[in-house]
C-alpha cells in the first residue's frame, strides 16, 4: 500500500483537472502525454495562428487555440554536433523578429541522449503576449521543433502542464531515434 501512495505522488504532477493521455504523433516518431482535451488544431485556427506561413507538421490545442503544442519535423538536415550552431541562429532570428521579447532562457542541454536547444520567451502578439517554450531536437538526421505556447492569460494555468508534457517525450523507435 505504501508503494502505491509513493507511485501516485511521483506521478501526481502529471495529473491535473484536465487529465492527460499518451499520444503518438508525427506518424509514430514520438510519444508524449498531452492534456485529454487537446485535439488536432482546426484548419481555421491554424490559418489564424500561422497566417502567411507554413504551419507546423502537427499542432494540438485546447478548443479555442489559446494553448497549443506544435511539432514541426523540418526538412533541415542536422547532426547532433550542429545543435549549438543551429541554436545560435534560431535565437538570433527570434531576437531580430521579436526585439521586445522577454527571454527566460536560451540554452543547449543534454536530453534524450543528445544535445537539444531550449528557448523560452514571451513574445508580443496582436492583442496579447504569448509564452513560448521551444525544443530543437536532432532526430533521424533532421531538426524536430517542439513548441508549447500559451497566451499570457492562460500561461499561469498551463505553463507547468506544458513543461511536464515536454518531460514525457519518448522516441518509440529507440534504436534509430537520434542520429549520432
Amino acid at each position: 500500500m505504501r508503494y502505491s501512495v509513493i507511485i501516485f505522488l511521483l506521478f501526481c504532477p502529471l495529473c491535473n483537472a484536465e487529465g492527460v493521455v499518451s499520444r503518438t504523433v508525427l506518424d509514430g516518431l514520438l510519444r508524449l502525454e498531452l492534456p485529454v482535451k487537446f485535439s488536432r488544431m482546426s484548419e481555421y485556427h491554424l490559418r489564424i495562428k500561422y497566417p502567411g506561413s507554413r504551419p507546423p507538421t502537427e499542432v494540438y490545442s485546447n478548443s479555442d487555440g489559446a494553448v497549443s503544442i506544435a511539432f514541426n519535423y523540418t526538412h533541415n538536415a542536422i547532426h547532433p554536433s550542429q545543435i549549438a550552431e543551429v541554436h545560435t541562429m534560431m535565437s538570433a532570428s527570434f531576437r531580430r523578429r521579436y526585439p521586445y521579447a522577454r527571454w527566460f532562457r536560451s540554452v543547449v542541454i543534454e536530453k534524450f541522449g543528445t544535445s537539444v536547444f531550449v528557448m523560452e520567451l514571451m513574445t508580443p502578439a496582436a492583442d496579447t503576449e504569448v509564452h513560448n517554450l521551444i525544443y530543437g531536437i536532432p532526430l533521424k538526421g533532421r531538426l524536430l521543433l517542439v513548441s508549447f505556447n500559451a497566451t499570457s492569460a492562460e500561461a499561469e494555468r498551463w505553463l507547468d502542464v506544458g513543461k511536464r508534457t515536454f518531460d514525457t517525450i519518448q522516441f518509440p523507435d529507440s534504436t534509430t531515434r537520434i542520429m549520432r
